[in-house]
């Protein structure tokens, strides 16, 4: 039940992840600048971790080593370009939706990458998550028709999602034989060396100085998210399976919408509440299932 808080607690944190980024990049740091910020805070930070914590090596043999940071280019790098650009042609809406269904991506590839069995209950789960997350972001069975996202931005957008669910599920692979802190560490080496040159000409193209609540907001999205939050997701993958941990996901839009309630004044309506009942009823269910499975296998 511990690693099911912490899984519920990550993605809590997350779900600040977008009212963040849009302080940071309203306060002057550009949206790719900021991906590379934010990737090059956790390079700086997670080997203090590992060596003063965890007492462990960051060596990783050549192949893997190789393979981490191709992930980590590809995974955590890339998305963040398809991501920027693809909001700019669709709307918010659409890709939200789109985005809600990672889990659904990582739940699949880790059936066929990985051979990663999930119950009937998990899988249950899984579809109440997504149902609920798609009744949060719609607030509603139709989503509004007057606006609608192009067809092109829907594309960049679905795209990041498949890359990243994908590459999380073969992160899955490396952790099984390494720390999870070492491969994240390598990935986020391979994200800020592919982000360099893009963040470097977004900022170029328009520099300012960031204000100081954009300064917070990254602070926060390197240290918080990408440092801590990735840490913790990296070191529970080492011990269970990823299409399971993936539903956790559906967290995000339950307290995204709280948020916008508390922070916003957006109002909490009859679909808000039904869509978090269901996904918290989901998290539920898989949470059970994977209890249950572990405590069978310990039996046996």
């Amino acid at each position: 039940m511990l690693d099911a808080a912490l899984l519920f607690l990550i993605n809590v944190l997350w779900a600040a992840a977008y009212p963040m980024a849009k302080f940071a990049i309203g306060g002057g740091v550009p949206s790719v600048t900021l991906a590379w910020a934010r990737w090059a805070i956790a390079m700086l930070l997670l080997p203090l971790f590992a060596r003063f914590v965890l007492g462990t090596s960051l060596a990783l043999p050549r192949r893997d080593l190789i393979r981490a940071l191709g992930l980590g280019a590809l995974a955590l790098g890339l998305v963040h370009i398809l991501v920027f650009v693809g909001l700019k042609y669709t709307t918010a809406v659409d890709a939200t939706l789109l985005l809600a269904g990672e889990p659904l991506v990582m739940a699949l590839m880790s059936v066929l990458l990985l051979r990663e069995g999930m119950t009937r209950q998990s899988a249950w789960g899984m579809v109440l998550g997504f149902a609920g997350a798609y009744l949060l972001i719609n607030r509603g069975l139709v989503p509004p028709l007057d606006d609608r996202g192009s067809l092109i931005g829907n594309l960049l957008v679905a795209a990041s999602v498949l890359v990243e669910g994908t590459g999380t599920v073969l992160s899955r692979g490396l952790t099984r034989r390494y720390s999870g802190i070492v491969v994240l560490f390598w990935e986020s080496v391979g994200a800020t060396v592919a982000l360099a040159i893009p963040a470097y000409l977004f900022w170029s193209a328009s520099p300012a100085v960031p204000s100081a609540t954009a300064l917070g907001a990254v602070f926060y999205l390197g240290v918080v998210n990408s440092a801590f939050c990735y840490a913790v997701w990296f070191v529970l993958m080492e011990r269970h399976h990823v299409g399971n941990m993936g539903v956790f996901i559906f967290v995000q839009p339950v307290f995204g919408a709280l948020m916008g309630v508390l922070w916003l004044k957006e109002p909490f309506g009859v679909y808000t509440a039904i869509g978090s009942a269901m996904v918290l009823y989901g998290v539920w269910l898989t949470t059970r299932a994977t209890s249950k499975r572990e405590a069978s296998l310990q039996i046996e």
